[in-house]
């Protein structure tokens, strides 16, 4: 297991990216989207976790971006903050919404006090 036979004869180690977690198999299977697995001779991948982002199987996952989160295992791409929430935290796995009284113009950046004449008395805007 972790290996493979490509010829019958000649047991190679499954390269990063990829397992296998059979004995006597002639090719390794590749991580499924959303999984990785840096080590070469294998027998599982790993799903990316949350807060996280895997695009390629064969490196360690990315911590989300400030302004951006992953909310659910195995995830890609991480997600942009939708309009009216934010985060400024890497690795996120929710946005936060925008408080009253505040406005929230850039997903990355801390809730702005409406200015004075201005209000806001609605949640996540």
């Amino acid at each position: 297991m972790g290996s493979y036979c490509p010829d019958g004869i000649t047991q190679l180690p499954c390269p990063s990216g990829s397992y296998t977690d059979l004995y006597e198999q002639s090719r390794c299977r590749l991580c499924r989207p959303g999984w990785y697995q840096i080590k070469s001779g294998s027998t599982a991948c790993l799903r990316c976790g949350l807060g996280f982002s895997c695009a390629k199987s064969t490196q360690l996952p990315e911590q989300c971006d400030i302004g951006m989160y992953a909310d659910l295992y195995g995830q890609i791409q991480c997600r942009q903050c939708p309009k009216g929430y934010y985060n400024f935290n890497k690795g996120a796995i929710y946005c936060k919404k925008c408080p009253l009284g505040h406005e929230c113009t850039d997903s990355k950046a801390a809730p702005k006090p409406c200015a004075v004449g201005f209000y806001n008395a609605l949640y996540a805007q």
